[in-house]
């Protein structure tokens, strides 16, 4: 799925990553990419602890509970910091960006993936945001310098699991740079 709708090469190149890098997944669920990365690898989800009751994740990640509006590492801590498929999850999508840029080592790089919209629109409590293209220029766009941006169809990671490639909106993909 990262290879196929997320650009996962690109991310790789363009952020340089290797095996010297911090890199922090905000929001990481059971199915991180930092599965598939080299790196020194650290993770946050508020839900961290009952994840690991029904997954064990890799011994290279080092995952902790935690929200993304207070992010438990200190300032300019990260090379690249992953916020895939969370933001709109979150009590405070400007708070999370907000801790991002904080703990991103100047220069460093930001990857965000998320579903876009069209317009507002009241989903349910777990996605209490529905974010369109001018809220994520609202949010990145003084901290942050656009690297890469993509449109890919939105398919969500269980569905194409499950088979389905039809794409309701449109995710994006981007990778910031810490200004």
């Amino acid at each position: 799925y990262w290879k196929k709708y997320r650009y996962f090469d690109e991310i790789v190149k363009i952020c340089n990553i290797n095996t010297n890098k911090k890199i922090l997944d905000v929001g990481c669920g059971i199915s991180t990419v930092l599965h598939y990365l080299n790196g020194k690898k650290f993770a946050i989800d508020p839900l961290a602890e009952e994840y690991s009751k029904v997954y064990n994740y890799p011994q290279d990640i080092n995952i902790q509970k935690a929200f993304g509006e207070n992010i438990p590492f200190e300032d300019n801590f990260f090379d690249v910091v992953i916020c895939s498929n969370a933001l709109d999850h979150t009590t405070s999508p400007q708070s999370n960006v907000n801790e991002i840029y904080r703990v991103l080592k100047n220069n460093g790089f930001f990857v965000l993936t998320l579903e876009l919209f069209d317009n507002k629109k009241i989903r349910d409590v777990a996605h209490p945001h529905s974010l369109t293209r001018q809220d994520v220029s609202t949010l990145i766009d003084s901290k942050f310098s656009r690297v890469f941006e993509k449109e890919t169809p939105w398919i969500g990671v269980s569905a194409y699991v499950n088979g389905s490639t039809k794409g309701y909106n449109n995710e994006l993909v981007g990778i910031y740079k810490k200004k």
